[in-house]
């Protein structure tokens, strides 16, 4: 069984990059056709929510799985709830691109930012979903989640280089040095970490995109955005290695043997990960393996989410498993490779069936389900749930990006 999960494991990563190979082309021929009719221009006719009140810092969704340590839980949402997340209705729809919605949003200043399958960036207003601008065309689509602070978005296109946006105007603010980049940056302290698909890990001035430290690794990175926590990055790589390193000088802390075909989550000394047919739990501090709970039935792409004692992933079904144990603690009927989130007792589990719902933190009990159209049956990538003052918003399956309010 050993060398079997080698080969799959292995396999992996070659498969998933000739997917995403090929779902590119297709987007090629289809946005080439749609671009030939002309860009359709804003609809009036979207549905307004009062403006945002107390926009604070921590109230944001500022980049992937919400925080450094990519913990998939927005801890400061105070709105959304199990008792009034069941009232959830859409309230604006607003187009992105052209064809599929391939990234997740991130949130801030009354702004949400998401590339598109076009080689956009789109701010929208937060409240009425209106956009506000559109950045300038890269080379190739957006798969990877943006990350955004102190007045600036960051984002790559596929495999593709490093860019801040001015978050008000859309403008490039600095264009880095780091080319076929391939994971969502990561943003902690004024320091942003980017991981280049060839393995290399840099952190970079946010202000300006000047290196700060460059770290080489194994072939290759993709999806697999670093986490920060506790002072200390930690970056997944395809060769199998799991590295930690200073998150100020780049020192590198230890190296162990692990594989995830997403990110991992760091909380409370702890990181998790999901390495088939394990969910893993390892000491930040040395790597050393806590606990591999054997409960997922394929490779998932995404991560955990961590909240409260409790570690959430979706497979073949949403299962919450106890923090410090792995064992299960609930299962629910939410199958998808990506997700979930959590806010406020409610865990969002993304659908590649065109299903999201919305379970009860405590006992995985369904709170609210919608189906948008019939879903993208595991080709489409990277799209999860995200909360924000009081709104669920959901990117696809299709070019929509809609916001859910109660």
């Amino acid at each position: 069984m050993k060398t079997l999960h080698s080969l799959v494991a292995g396999f992996w990563p070659a498969f998933s990059i000739v997917r995403q190979r090929i779902a590119f082309l297709l987007l090629v021929l289809g946005a080439g056709l749609l671009l030939v009719a002309g860009r359709s221009a804003f609809s009036s006719n979207v549905l307004r929510l009062e403006n945002p009140a107390g926009e604070g810092r921590g109230a944001n969704w500022r980049q992937a799985a919400f925080d450094p340590a990519h913990t998939g839980c927005n801890r400061v949402e105070t709105i959304l709830s199990p008792a009034n997340v069941g009232e959830l209705t859409q309230v604006w729809a607003s187009p992105v691109g052209t064809f599929t919605l391939y990234a997740s949003p991130v949130v801030s200043g009354g702004k949400v930012f998401i590339g598109g399958d076009d080689g956009h960036m789109y701010a929208l207003d937060a409240a009425t979903g209106a956009t506000l601008w559109v950045g300038p065309a890269q080379s190739l689509f957006f798969v990877d989640s943006a990350a955004v602070g102190d007045g600036l978005v960051f984002a790559n296109s596929l495999y593709s280089t490093l860019i801040a946006y001015d978050a008000e105007t859309g403008a490039i603010a600095w264009t880095s040095n780091l080319t076929d980049v391939r994971a969502s940056p990561t943003l902690s302290n004024g320091l942003l970490y980017v991981a280049s698909f060839d393995g290399t890990l840099t952190a970079l001035d946010a202000e300006t995109g000047t290196p700060v430290w460059s770290r080489e690794g194994g072939c290759c990175v993709f999806d697999q955005a670093p986490a920060v926590d506790g002072g200390r990055v930690f970056q997944m790589r395809t060769d199998h290695t799991l590295t930690a390193y200073d998150a100020r000088t780049g020192s590198q802390l230890w190296s162990t043997s692990a594989f995830a075909v997403g990110t991992l989550a760091a909380s409370d000394g702890v990181l998790f990960f999901n390495e088939y047919p394990n969910v893993v739990a390892l000491d930040e501090a040395t790597g050393s393996q806590f606990w591999a709970s054997p409960v997922l039935t394929f490779q998932p792409d995404g991560a955990p989410a961590v909240a409260n004692g409790l570690v959430f992933v979706t497979t073949s079904s949403l299962m919450a498993l106890d923090a410090a144990t792995g064992a299960v603690v609930w299962t629910a009927p939410a199958a998808s490779g990506w997700g979930p989130v959590v806010a406020n007792g409610v865990v969002y589990a993304s659908s590649q069936s065109g299903e999201w719902d919305a379970f009860d933190e405590r006992n995985g009990s369904l709170l609210w389900s919608v189906t948008i159209h019939s879903g993208c049956f595991f080709s489409c990538a990277n799209a999860v749930p995200v909360v924000a003052k009081g709104t669920l918003y959901l990117a696809g399956p299709d070019q929509y990006l809609r916001a859910f309010r109660p």
